[in-house]
């Protein structure tokens, strides 16, 4: 059965929405940046837009094998700072203890993607919305907790809680498994990374929506079944105003 919503003088396609934290919610590059100049310069290094640069490459170069099953949460919180200081600092550092600062430096860093607070706000009257995410559990949990928007959020899913990773089916399974819509034609998947959230979403059969504020992705696009560059949208995919 459709969805009514009074308000808007429509049904809505959707009741349910799993939707990706950092790039979709959160501002990640901002974040990842503070974190790392606050954990440089609290070891007594040296930061800078180069520096900075070379670490964004490093670690998301990493989170891509992760998706692909060729590496290790915890070798990823480790090889990234032995990349950096080996290209950066001459090897000079403790990647340990790097890696263990930048986390609880990116715990604190809950900086919201512009319009991000407002959309969520709109949204969750219309939607039941949950977080999928691949992020580590003690820098999601910590970020969230540092908003306001969890008041807008159903329940927050972590890849290193659940044991699997988006874009792996079992990951989705046991989302689908806990929410209350078992329809998955009810069910919308959003998300800014393709081998992530559209092909996790794809996997499992889900619908799925770019969020892509850049216009980055040509469509039509073979893991995507919509687009936009605003969280707002979603509304419309729902009542049928976007194809």
């Amino acid at each position: 059965m459709l969805f009514f919503v009074p308000a808007g003088g429509g049904f809505m396609k959707f009741t349910t929405v799993l939707m990706d934290a950092d790039n979709t919610i959160f501002d990640f590059p901002l974040c990842e940046y503070n974190a790392l100049k606050n954990t440089l310069i609290n070891s007594g290094l040296e930061f800078n837009d180069y520096i900075y640069n070379s670490f964004s490459v490093i670690n998301d170069r990493l989170w891509k094998k992760l998706e692909q099953n060729k590496t290790t949460r915890s070798e990823l919180k480790i090889q990234r700072f032995r990349e950096l200081t080996e290209k950066c600092f001459h090897g000079f550092g403790n990647a340990t203890e790097l890696a263990k600062e930048y986390v609880l430096q990116l715990s604190m860093q809950g900086i919201l993607i512009d319009g991000a607070y407002d959309a969520l706000e709109e949204l969750s009257g219309l939607f039941d919305i949950y977080i999928i995410t691949n992020g580590l559990k003690l820098v999601q949990r910590g970020r969230f907790a540092r908003t306001s928007i969890t008041r807008f959020i159903r329940k927050i899913y972590i890849s290193e809680e659940i044991g699997y990773q988006k874009p792996m089916k079992v990951f989705f399974d046991y989302v689908l498994s806990d929410i209350p819509e078992k329809d998955k034609d009810k069910i919308l998947v959003v998300g800014d990374s393709l081998t992530s959230d559209m092909q996790g979403g794809r996997n499992s059969g889900l619908t799925t929506c770019l969020y892509d504020p850049e216009n980055l992705i040509e469509m039509p696009n073979n893991l995507c079944d919509y687009k936009i560059d605003t969280l707002l949208k979603i509304k419309d995919i729902s009542l049928g105003d976007m194809i």
